[in-house]
C-alpha cells in the first residue's frame, strides 16, 4: 500500500499543476492516465487469478487420472468379485468427477482467453491515450514557444522603432 499511496501522492501533486484540467470538473490527463493504469493492473490481476485457478484444475485432473488408472488396474487384477465390483464403482464415480473438472477447466480456459483479449484491447486504448496526451503536451509546448517568440519579436520591433542605440547581443564586433 505504501507504493500505491506514494504514486497517488506523486500523481496528485502533478495533477494539481496540470493546466489541462477541465473547468467542468472533468479529470486531468494525468488523473485519467492513473485511472487507466489502475484498470490495467486490475485486469492483469484478474487474468492471473483465472490462470492460477485453471492450473489448479489441471493438477486436480492429473491426480484424478492417476486414481482412474489405479482403479482400472485394481479392477483388471480382479482377485475377488466384490473388490473388482467396488473398484468399477469407484472408477465410475471418479470418471464423473473428472468430466466435471475438465468442463470447469475448459470454461476457465475460455474465460482466460477472453480476458487476455480484453486486456490487450485495454492496453491498446491506454497506449493510444498516452500518445494523445503526449501530442497535446507537445502542442501546448509549441504554443508556449510560439508565444515566447512572438513576444520577443514584438519587443525587438518596439525597441527598433524607438531609436534604441543598444548594441545587438548577436554582433561579434565592428564590421
Amino acid at each position: 500500500m505504501g507504493v500505491r499511496r506514494g504514486l497517488a501522492r506523486l500523481f496528485g501533486v502533478k495533477a494539481k499543476r496540470d493546466t489541462g484540467a477541465s473547468l467542468a470538473g472533468g479529470l486531468t490527463p494525468t488523473e485519467s492516465g492513473f485511472k487507466q493504469f489502475t484498470a490495467v493492473q486490475q485486469m492483469r490481476r484478474g487474468v492471473a487469478d483465472v490462470s492460477v485457478s485453471r492450473q489448479r484444475l489441471d493438477l486436480q485432473v492429473a491426480d484424478l487420472q492417476l486414481v482412474l488408472k489405479k482403479h482400472s488396474e485394481q479392477a483388471a487384477d480382479g482377485g475377488h468379485d466384490g473388490a473388482a465390483q467396488s473398484a468399477l464403482i469407484r472408477h465410475h464415480v471418479v470418471t464423473e468427477q473428472l468430466a466435471d473438472l475438465i468442463a470447469q477447466r475448459d470454461a476457465l480456459a475460455e474465460q482466460e482467453a477472453m480476458l487476455m483479449g480484453a486486456l490487450a484491447q485495454l492496453q491498446a486504448r491506454v497506449s493510444g491515450f498516452e500518445v494523445s496526451v503526449q501530442t497535446l503536451n507537445a502542442a501546448r509546448a509549441a504554443a508556449v514557444a510560439h508565444q515566447s517568440i512572438a513576444a520577443s519579436l514584438a519587443e525587438l520591433s518596439t525597441g527598433d522603432a524607438g531609436g534604441s542605440s543598444k548594441e545587438s547581443p548577436f554582433e561579434t564586433g565592428p564590421q
